[in-house]
């Protein structure tokens, strides 16, 4: 079994789970409060600062050229094509760079990033990958399942979240990280793809409580 198959049997049961968070549903139903929205997008935009910090760290922290390949080009893709995503509905929604830049991060959202970072700043390149994987994964599950949905990436307004995080842009950058962890996982002992499924299934477990968060506007 590769790496990423083995990864993903630890978490599948908490990622089925994200289709129906209501959160997701209401957003596939076109019916997502937009209050409920705004107020994600600028959570994300937060934690999109700090996620791509994990990255810098493997860029750091990398000991092949490859490697130093994959995570410069994460925090290029991350900067300049995820976060467009965010600055389109940014100016839609009336969100300013001031108010993201003076909003909290909320509670849940601090602890995630600051595990992500822990991990990342303790570990090496395996705890690095296991720890940006579940946030790059599950948002090309989610988009690809809601994209399925008639109409859906044409959606006036939740069209071009779906659309992007269903594009083959986006499967094609996640396909890399893949390729790498699953020929990384070749050599790694047991003990060492033990700690990455247990840093996967909590960045799993975060994400379900980013999405919680959302919903109920949480601080």
């Amino acid at each position: 079994m590769k790496l990423t198959e083995e990864l993903y049997e630890n978490v599948k049961e908490i990622w089925e789970g994200y289709h129906s968070h209501p959160f997701i549903k209401e957003m596939g139903e076109g019916t997502l409060p937009m209050e409920k929205f705004r107020y994600y997008m600028v959570q994300d935009y937060i934690y999109l600062y700090e996620y791509v910090k994990v990255f810098a760290l493997g860029v750091i922290k990398a000991d092949s050229n490859e490697l130093m390949r994959l995570f410069s080009g994460l925090v290029n893709s991350t900067m300049n094509g995820e976060m467009d995503i965010h600055k389109s509905y940014m100016k839609r929604l009336g969100i300013t760079e001031q108010e993201t830049e003076e909003t909290k991060a909320a509670l849940d959202n601090v602890s995630y990033t600051s595990y992500m970072l822990n991990e990342a700043y303790q570990g090496g390149i395996p705890e690095i990958l296991a720890s940006v994987l579940a946030c790059a994964w599950s948002y090309q599950v989610i988009g690809e399942r809601l994209a399925e949905i008639p109409g859906m990436t044409e959606h006036e307004f939740f069209g071009e979240w779906v659309s992007g995080y269903a594009s083959a842009e986006y499967a094609a950058a996640n396909k890399e990280l893949f390729e790498i962890i699953d020929r990384l996982g070749e050599s790694l002992s047991r003990k060492q793809k033990e700690k990455m499924i247990t840093i996967f299934i909590r960045c799993s477990l975060y994400e379900k409580n980013f999405w919680d968060m959302a919903y109920e506007m949480r601080e």
